[in-house]
Formats: C-alpha cells, structure tokens, sequence
C-alpha cells in the first residue's frame, strides 16, 4: 500500500508498545519517565526476544533452515535480554546526566499526547487508512510546519535505538546461519571460554558492515524509524511540539538524550553477547549429539 506500509522496525514493538507506554503514563511525572515513554524505551526491550520469531522467518524466506537453531536462539534471547534490569541501568544513566531542560508536567503532557499519536498511527497503518495517511502527509509537506517536524524526529533518540534492534536482529540472523555453515560442526571442540571471549568482536564486526546486512541494514532501520517519528509527531499538537521541540534542542535535553543512547547501546551490547554465548554453547552441546554430515565438515 505504498508508504502505508508498517517497517519491520516498528512490527517488533507495536504489539507490546501501546500497554507499555499506557503503564508509564502516571507512574511518575518526573522528565526522565515522560523521555522513557516517548521513545519506548521499556517496549523495545520488551519486544526484543519474540523478534527471534520475526528474523527466522526472514531466515527462512532466504532458505535459511531454521526448525532446530530457533528453539536455541529463543531461549537464549529470553534468558539475555532482562528488560527490567537493562531499564533500570539506562535510566540510572539518563538520571545522572543533564538537568531538567523543560517543564515536567508541560513535558509528561506531551509525552502523554505522543503516546496517543502513537496509537493513531498504528490503527491507521493497520486499517491501511490512505486518508489519514493522506492528511499527515500533507501536514509534512507544509513549508512551515513540515521541516520543524522532520528536525525534531532527527534529534530524537528513536532512530538510534533502532540501529541498536537492527545490530539485535543481525546478531539472531547469523545465529541462525550458523547451524548450516560448512564449519559449523567444529563448535563441538570449541571451549566455552573462547566462544564467549569471541562474542564481542562477533557483534563489533556486525556494527562495522555496512554490505550485506540480514535480515534490516541499519540505515534502513535509522531510515524506518525517522518516517515512522515523523508521522507521529505530525499529530501531535502545536504546544506538545513546542514542548518537545524545547526538550532536545537544549543542552540539558540533549545530555540526556545522548545518555539514553549510550547506556542503550552499552546494555544491548552486553545482552547480545550473552545471547550469542549461550546459543553457541547450546548450538555445541546439539552438535555432540547431531553431528554433521562428513561432506559438509
């Protein structure tokens, strides 16, 4: 349906986004809940294990085999990725940096009228609604209002947060390659210790590629979130984008923004490599009693 069509970025969390942002609204009026909410801090997380079953079928649609390896993987992302606790770092993190750059109530409004926008967009995206679309666009397309919305989507956090879901999803994809690898049989004889030490320099490498990216090239995924942010902001309220818009253009604002992103991408870092440990230390121990066929070792 043309530019109606919902990115695999947003698919991953739109399930879980809605009551996740509806929980937060209320439970604090502090600035650094209402900027959790709005860029969905706690859903991404939250979502990040069922994306599991979203990169297999993208796995599979390449002819990737994936019936034995995504058991391994799933259970390997449930038990690295701890939202509650990967929250609570990042908002230790957002805490300690910068200071409240803007009106907290007037903030948690605005947080409060995103999380609505949010919702409309995604019933217009599931209802294919052109009009709806048809209208938001032409509010973008407004030589007014239309750059000073695509500016604030730039400064937003969002976008960088997907990069991180991609680099995720990059990390399950090549988890589920292995299992038909040519060299695949040979973790059987590998420590342990040395697949883990390995991790991290396996997840560098996915953040460094820019060429053949599966299943979502990061800029793809940057490029997916800044259109989904954009069509949000465009239904938001000329004061709640004022109000927004004051946020992380200051300095205050933009510490804490940065903070956000960093912690975000250090606790993804750590979640992932736990991931891959654990899975290719199951992937292993199946080896032991799946051993792979001579021709393919």
């Amino acid at each position: 349906m043309g530019r109606m069509r919902w990115p695999l970025a947003a698919v991953t969390i739109v399930g879980v986004m809605a009551a996740s942002a509806a929980a937060m609204v209320g439970a604090s009026d502090s600035t650094d809940q209402s900027l959790l909410q709005i860029e969905a801090v706690s859903s991404r997380l939250s979502a990040t294990p069922a994306a599991v079953e979203s990169v297999a079928k993208a796995a599979a649609d390449r002819s990737v085999p994936t019936s034995d390896a995504q058991p391994l993987l799933e259970t390997a992302a449930r038990s690295s990725f701890d939202a509650d606790g990967m929250l609570a770092e990042i908002s230790k993190a957002v805490a300690e940096a910068g200071s409240d750059a803007v009106d907290p109530k007037a903030f948690a409004k605005a947080a409060a009228a995103w999380h609505e926008g949010q919702s409309k967009v995604a019933r217009m995206y599931q209802a294919q609604d052109q009009a709806g679309a048809k209208e938001i666009e032409t509010r973008l397309a407004d030589p007014d209002k239309g750059p000073c919305i695509k500016a604030l989507a730039d400064l937003m956090a969002g976008p960088d947060l997907a990069v991180e879901s991609a680099v995720t999803w990059q990390a399950m994809y090549l988890s589920l390659e292995a299992l038909s690898s040519a060299d695949a049989g040979k973790l059987a004889s590998v420590s342990q210790d040395k697949l883990q030490s390995e991790m991290k320099a396996v997840i560098a490498s996915l953040r460094a590629r820019s060429e053949n990216e599966k299943p979502l090239p990061k800029d793809m995924a940057r490029a997916d979130e800044k259109a989904r942010l954009t069509f949000v902001l465009a239904t938001l309220p000329p004061e709640d984008l004022s109000v927004l818009t004051e946020f992380y253009e200051s300095s205050g604002g933009k510490a804490k923004r940065d903070a956000l992103v960093e912690s975000y991408m250090r606790v993804s870092d750590q979640a992932n490599s736990q991931m891959l440990g654990q899975y290719f230390q199951a992937l292993a121990e199946y080896f032991k009693t799946h051993p792979r066929p001579q021709q393919q070792q």
